[in-house]
């Protein structure tokens, strides 16, 4: 049986929500990561190179060969701050939280990577303008 026929899921449809990141979101999103980058006194540039330390780092300790491709570069955390990705990519995602450990706007702790997307999606609880003040 689909999932559209499938009673529980029409019980439930006031509760879906479209997972498709918004301009508003993504604008968001890349305000919350650009203020934790000014909080940190970095550079976008060092904001490279502190990704890729971080993400080697994780090879080296799993004794996993490291990629030529670690790290978020500038270019990317660039767009990600102008809100101009169209795809979040996880692991960049991932990479810039816990690197740069943004304050989530609803608890003020660190923002962890699955409510990053929860405020690209403009997902409740993240969709309230108030929090973004």
């Amino acid at each position: 049986m689909s999932g559209l026929s499938n009673k529980a899921v029409a019980d439930n449809k006031l509760e879906l929500r479209p997972v498709r990141f918004t301009e508003t979101g993504r604008m968001r999103l890349g305000k919350i990561l650009k203020a934790a980058r000014q909080r940190t006194g970095w550079s976008v540039s060092e904001t490279e190179f502190k990704t890729k330390g971080y993400e080697e780092a994780l090879f080296v300790a799993t004794n996993q060969p490291v990629p030529k491709d670690v790290g978020i570069s500038a270019a990317t955390v660039n767009r990600y701050e102008r809100g101009k990705l169209d795809n979040l990519d996880w692991r960049s995602l991932s990479l810039l939280c816990f690197v740069l450990k943004p304050k989530d706007p609803l608890t003020e702790e660190t923002l962890e990577p699955t409510n990053a997307l929860y405020i690209a999606c403009e997902h409740p609880p993240y969709n309230d303008p108030k929090l973004y003040d």
